[in-house]
């Protein structure tokens, strides 16, 4: 006689509990992965906190060497143990327009006449301001366009 209770169990009554088993076994895995990403960000963190700390310190050690070493590094030309500086911009002196404008002269002036007038100016920065005069209809272009003239508005 064959055992049919055994049969039974073995196809019916197990199936609800090996989906049970691996809803718990996928809960189980997602917790551990997210446990395990914390972690890993906890320790990326600390690696960022204790590089911070050692440029600090590097930094730090290797200006008090340079002091040092070279009691004069910083004047003049850089020595090449000590840390890199920003590059300083030199500072442009203001220039009064109006006060250029006024010394315009009345006849035909080129450009390069205004640089005489406004020395330390750059190049696009006195096109601009010369195209502006002629936008405010405060000078008028003559002239072709390489040797463009101006003249001021009567």
């Amino acid at each position: 006689m064959p055992r049919r209770g055994k049969t039974e169990q073995a196809s019916g009554g197990s199936t609800g509990t090996l989906a049970e088993l691996r809803k718990q076994a996928q809960l189980v895995i997602r917790r551990l992965e997210r446990a395990g990403r914390q972690q890993i960000n906890a320790i990326e963190s600390q690696i960022k906190k204790l590089n911070q700390q050692r440029e600090a310190l590097l930094a730090e050690l290797s200006s008090a060497i340079g002091a040092v070493t070279h009691p004069r590094a910083g004047r003049g030309k850089r020595a090449a143990a000590g840390p890199a500086r920003p590059a300083r911009r030199a500072g442009r002196a203001q220039v009064n327009w109006e006060e250029v404008f006024g010394k315009l002269p009345r006849g035909s002036f080129r450009a390069s006449d205004v640089r005489s007038l406004a020395p330390g100016v750059a190049p696009g920065t006195l096109s601009q301001r010369l195209t502006s005069w002629v936008n405010e209809k405060k000078l008028r272009r003559t002239g072709s366009r390489r040797g463009t003239r101006y003249t001021k508005a009567a």
